[in-house]
């Protein structure tokens, strides 16, 4: 928690609501209404990344979501990329922490019920070793990673490049 709380501090506009999700019962859960942590998996394969296209936000992104209840962020993260997109990961023994985290307001979703509010994003770096039918109809590519556009993507793909 204590990098997360060093890692709000230069996000002074997100400063107050970080304090709020970090210092809350329950950090993980949707139940924390002004925003929770998430975890989301940066899995690249012969030079490509996978991505999906949020069908909601409408770009392309990373998997990822929402951690449950008794659940480790890197155990989040693999389950997300399997439920987003069929492909089966393992984590990296080098990689058992997040390769970055963002700070990114979710727009309010009438559909879900839900207000604006804020995700803590923690990125983890997997490997994949197998792939089959996605439990989740959203569209998935593995984009090369020299075309890769999304900021955060490219900051991550740099951070990882700089630990190999």
């Amino acid at each position: 928690m204590l990098d997360l709380i060093s890692f709000a501090a230069i996000h002074s506009s997100f400063k107050s609501v970080c304090d709020d999700v970090l210092s809350s019962k329950d950090p993980y859960s949707r139940s924390t209404k002004q925003g929770h942590i998430t975890a989301s998996g940066l899995v690249i394969k012969d030079g490509k990344a996978l991505l999906i296209f949020h069908p909601f936000i409408r770009q392309w992104f990373q998997p990822g979501g929402h951690i449950d209840a008794g659940e480790e962020p890197i155990q989040a993260a693999i389950r997300e990329v399997f439920e987003e997109t069929g492909v089966v990961c393992v984590s990296l023994n080098e990689f058992l922490h997040p390769i970055d985290i963002d700070l990114h307001e979710i727009p309010a979703n009438p559909k879900k019920g839900e207000g604006s509010h804020l995700h803590i994003d923690l990125l983890f770096t997997l490997k994949a070793v197998g792939e089959g039918d996605s439990p989740e109809d959203i569209q998935k590519a593995w984009i090369p990673v020299d075309q890769i556009a999304t900021p955060r993507i490219k900051r991550a793909l740099k951070k990882l490049q700089s630990q190999i």
